[in-house]
Formats: structure tokens, C-alpha cells, sequence
């Protein structure tokens, strides 16, 4: 098989008007080779472009940029999706593609546009869809990419409070770097602001909620990174095994309404 700079050397002679003979004898490739190549990407440009395509098909494409600390923004991004998969995320498999669903309240748009623009941000070239469940106030957006489990190693089969979910040392390199956008993707996802009425004084509070023990602990150590206090509630119901964590403490709370806010 015949490499890259002898097919860009094809196009860029066919190109400048030479024929497919001169150019066989020129540079002693076969005239069936010059002939395919040129019927294949017919320009430079062409091929170039498919070069592009070719190299977002492999799975190192996204995790070597995703590991390189000049892509702030795209670390950033992928600390928030991270976030909102482990709260309400899954992929599923559909022969050789593989779909990120996060379900997400649609009584909160900006969060909808949100996960929409972080997904973007991370594969702007792929195709992501909401798309409104009939049962329920309730949309999901969809991405779809061959390599989700790589980018997401924390899938498996099973719910993820039967599982364990350990984040692999690259992960754990952009949450240390992107405290703040971990943390939003969490509490976009299975957090919430609400009001603590006490002898008719409003305190409100910020509280995230899961069954997974994993996703709990690193939820803890996100707000510790932030300097934020938390305490703990664990459900002692059978049927409810699920821990609720709160943030209650004034200047904490002030800090979350300047840099996260309220749901909407």
C-alpha cells in the first residue's frame, strides 16, 4: 500500500496538469496506482481531508488531547460531562456505535444546553440530539462516538452503585485541574438547591444525592479541593439506600450562588 506523501504527490502533479502517464514515468509509481489514487481523492485537498476523518476514527484521537494540559478548554469540558454521566448517564451499544445518554429535567433548558455545548466542545464533529421522552418531564441528549468506553472507563454492565467507579490517573489529573467544573456536572445532574425553613428564617442549602458510594466520596473530595464544608446523611430505608450530602454553611452557600447558582 502506497503512503501519504506519495499519494499527495499524485494529486499535487495531477494537479498541476500532468497526465496519468507523466506521472507514472515521473515518479515510476504504476499507472493503476496514480489512476486509483486520483479516482479516490481526485485533489490535494480531498485527500487531506480524509486524512483528518481517518485520524478522529481512533480512539487515541480524543484521550491524547484530552491528556494534554494546553487543551484547557476541552479538560474543562470533559471534567463537566464527566459529572453528568456519572450522575445520570449510560451508554449503550448499537452494533459498532456506541450512544452517551444523559437524562436530564427539562424544566432546567440552560443545564440541557449546557451538557449540549460540553458534548460539543468534546466531539465537535459528532452528531448530538435531545430528544423528549413520552413518559415523564424528561429529555435526553445523545452523542454518539465508537469510543465512549474509553473516554468514559467507569462503563460497565449493571447500575453504578453495584459497581466500583475509580477514575484512572489521566481523569484524575483534569478533576485536580477543573475542581469547579466536576463539581457543576454533579450537581447539574443529582444535586440541588433548596430551602431550609428554620423558626421561620430561609437557609438555603446545596445537597447532592446518590445510591453509589464511589460517586458520593468523589463528590466530597471535589468540595474539599473547593474548600467547601460538607456533611453527610446516610437513608437507613431498605428500599432507599441512597446518601445525601449538604452544604449549608453562608459563605459556602454564597460562593455556589456566585460561581454555580441555582438550576434553571
Amino acid at each position: 500500500m502506497r503512503d501519504y506523501e506519495e499519494y499527495r504527490l499524485i494529486l499535487g502533479l495531477w494537479e498541476q496538469g500532468e497526465s496519468k502517464l507523466a506521472i507514472s514515468r515521473a515518479t515510476g509509481i504504476p499507472r493503476a496506482t496514480v489512476r486509483d489514487c486520483i479516482n479516490r481523492y481526485q485533489s490535494v485537498s480531498c485527500l487531506e481531508q480524509n486524512r483528518s476523518l481517518a485520524s478522529r476514527s481512533s480512539p487515541d484521537y480524543l484521550l491524547q488531547r484530552l491528556q494534554n494540559a494546553e487543551h484547557v478548554r476541552l479538560q474543562a469540558a470533559y471534567a463537566y460531562v464527566l459529572g453528568m454521566y456519572l450522575g445520570d448517564g449510560y451508554i449503550v451499544q448499537n452494533k459498532r456505535i456506541y450512544y452517551l445518554r444523559i437524562a436530564l429535567d427539562e424544566n432546567y433548558p440552560t443545564i440541557i444546553q449546557r451538557c449540549v455545548q460540553g458534548l460539543h466542545v468534546l466531539l465537535p464533529h459528532n452528531k448530538t440530539n435531545v430528544l423528549k421522552m413520552q413518559a415523564g418531564k424528561w429529555v435526553e441528549v445523545i452523542c454518539t462516538y465508537k469510543f465512549w468506553p474509553e473516554v468514559f472507563p467507569q462503563h460497565g454492565p449493571g447500575y453504578k452503585h453495584e459497581r466500583s467507579i475509580k477514575l484512572e490517573p489521566w481523569q484524575q489529573q483534569i478533576i485536580d485541574q477543573h475542581p469547579l467544573e466536576l463539581f457543576r456536572g454533579l450537581y447539574h445532574s443529582d444535586g440541588s438547591r433548596f430551602s431550609n425553613v428554620v423558626n421561620g428564617k430561609d437557609y438555603p442549602r446545596y445537597s447532592f444525592t446518590n445510591r453509589s458510594n464511589h460517586i458520593c466520596q468523589l463528590f466530597c473530595d471535589t468540595c474539599d479541593r473547593l474548600g467547601i464544608h460538607w456533611t453527610v446523611k446516610h437513608r437507613k430505608s431498605l428500599n432507599d439506600r441512597a446518601t445525601d450530602i449538604f452544604i449549608s454553611r453562608r459563605r459556602d452557600v454564597a460562593y455556589l450562588d456566585q460561581v454555580v447558582g441555582p438550576k434553571c
